[in-house]
């Protein structure tokens, strides 16, 4: 993977973040279809936990 991509994917918005990563995981056909709903449902319910407030991002720099 380019870096270049990684690091302007990284200055998107959050929820730009999101949409950015359900399509790249909707677009991986060799997954099953039940584990993509899976993930699928799991980044819609992560989402929603940020937005109620009962999870916060944690920026990916600061954990290095």
């Amino acid at each position: 993977m380019e870096q270049n991509l990684l690091d302007e994917a990284l200055k998107m918005p959050p929820n730009e973040r999101i949409e950015l990563a359900q399509l790249i995981m909707a677009s991986i056909d060799c997954e099953d279809e039940e584990i993509r709903k899976f993930w699928l449902e799991e980044v819609k319910d992560r989402r929603q936990a940020v937005k109620e407030g009962r999870a916060k991002l944690i920026d990916f720099d600061s954990l290095y």
